[in-house]
């Protein structure tokens, strides 16, 4: 019996490492759909927000929406400084805080200079459009169609 065992034993001992790494590669990913998970609720958050301001005018809420973006726009550049992978959300938050400041300036100015900086918060919300898409995808929700933002730039 006790030679039976010792077989046992080495087989059990050559997998347990693979064991250890597979159970934390599998609470990272766990870490990581979270993160995402939460990301794409704020960011999703902040889109119902930036389609609101636009439609009022607010541009003291675009810009607060933008910084606020900005907190996940940091975080997702030194994830990757550190070897991490920058996700579609965070690439949504980026492309949404983009079109959120930039169309804050457009508000308040005039001229050519508001034409200008509205069409960029435009394209600006078409990249998000597609970055959000993918987004709903990584964060393993339902893919909506995120227009609200560019509609509400162009009924401007």
């Amino acid at each position: 019996m006790q030679g039976h065992f010792g077989r046992r034993s080495k087989t059990w001992l050559a997998f347990g490492p693979a064991a250890f790494s597979l159970i934390l590669a599998t609470g990272a990913v766990a870490q990581d759909r979270g993160q995402v998970s939460a990301v794409h609720r704020q960011v999703s958050a902040a889109e119902a927000g930036v389609a609101k301001a636009i439609s009022a005018k607010d541009s003291n809420t675009l810009s607060r929406i933008g910084n606020d973006l900005g907190k996940i726009i940091e975080a997702a550049l030194q994830r990757r400084e550190n070897g991490g992978e920058v996700t579609s959300c965070d690439m949504a938050a980026h492309s949404l805080a983009f079109a959120a400041v930039t169309s804050a300036d457009g508000l308040i100015s005039k001229g050519e200079a508001r034409k200008l900086l509205m069409q960029d918060a435009i394209s600006a919300a078409s990249d998000f459009q597609k970055d959000m898409q993918a987004c709903d995808k990584q964060a393993g929700k339902a893919t909506g169609s995120h227009t609200s933002v560019g509609k509400a730039l162009r009924a401007l």
